[in-house]
């Protein structure tokens, strides 16, 4: 009767066992996700400044495009002038 209540014992252990290695598993992969979603703001900040910087380059360029056309539009009214 002591090797059965041994037996059970033992069972009994071997399975408190696994469920706390199934749980360390699990709350390890918590632990990951939590890190991951730690870090996404960080890298929405990122994105957004980069959107703003390349906003800010789209508007630059496209200041200096309307310059330089009214640079070419002043340059043809003078060839215009001097040719006439």
């Amino acid at each position: 009767m002591c090797a059965k209540i041994k037996e059970k014992i033992d069972a009994s252990i071997e399975g408190k066992l696994r469920a706390l290695y199934e749980l360390q598993i699990i709350d390890s992969k918590i632990d990951r996700i939590r890190t991951v979603r730690g870090e996404l703001p960080l890298e929405v900040q990122d994105l957004e400044d980069s959107v703003a910087g390349l906003e800010t380059r789209v508007a630059n360029l496209t200041q200096e495009l309307t310059e330089l056309k009214d640079q070419v539009s002043e340059k043809t009214q003078a060839i215009k002038r001097f040719s006439s």
